[in-house]
């Protein structure tokens, strides 16, 4: 396989799982989380921790393989690039890369607590106080650790769509 047929294949997956992750997280951050907050407690967060569980398995997924094409890509094509465009993409690579670890060391185990906790409370276990109290700590956590995730994505996106245009520009 040559090196430009590797390339093309590295660029169809981190722009495919890109639009993957950042998509499907922008829906839970600005549709999914804010449902499960104001109507978890009514019956609802049964069926939207279902969303968020397939829609989580299916950001990690896409984040994992558009991060490991974008280091491909960047050792490939943009190591000693140290232009303005070149700059601007090594922020939105480190936003990504922030992201990243925002939503698989906060927003991630906030998740599968909550998921863990209706899951209690769906079998029929009579919720006290400190397991509300509980709920609402992780409700929140999921909540800005999802729009943290959503708003590192958009400067990612932003970066990665207009780095050919910065040396232009700037």
């Amino acid at each position: 396989m040559s090196d430009l047929t590797l390339i093309m294949l590295a660029r169809v997956i981190h722009v495919m799982t890109g639009v993957t992750w950042a998509g499907a997280t922008f829906v839970l951050a600005m549709v999914v989380v804010p449902l499960f907050t104001q109507h978890g407690s009514d019956g609802a967060g049964r069926w939207l921790a279902l969303v968020a569980r397939r829609a989580g398995m299916l950001t990690g997924i896409s984040a994992l393989l558009t991060v490991l094409s974008g280091i491909y890509l960047f050792a490939t094509l943009h190591q000693h690039d140290d232009s303005a465009g070149g700059l601007m993409l090594k922020a939105g690579a480190a936003a990504a890369l922030l992201a990243l670890a925002v939503g698989l060391f906060i927003g991630r185990p906030a998740g599968l607590s909550l998921e863990r906790l209706q899951a209690a409370n769906m079998a029929g276990t009579a919720p006290g106080p400190d397991v509300a109290r509980e709920f609402g700590a992780l409700r929140l956590r999921a909540a800005v650790s999802s729009q943290v995730v959503a708003g590192l994505l958009g400067i990612a996106v932003v970066a990665m769509a207009v780095f050919r245009y910065a040396s232009a520009v700037i």
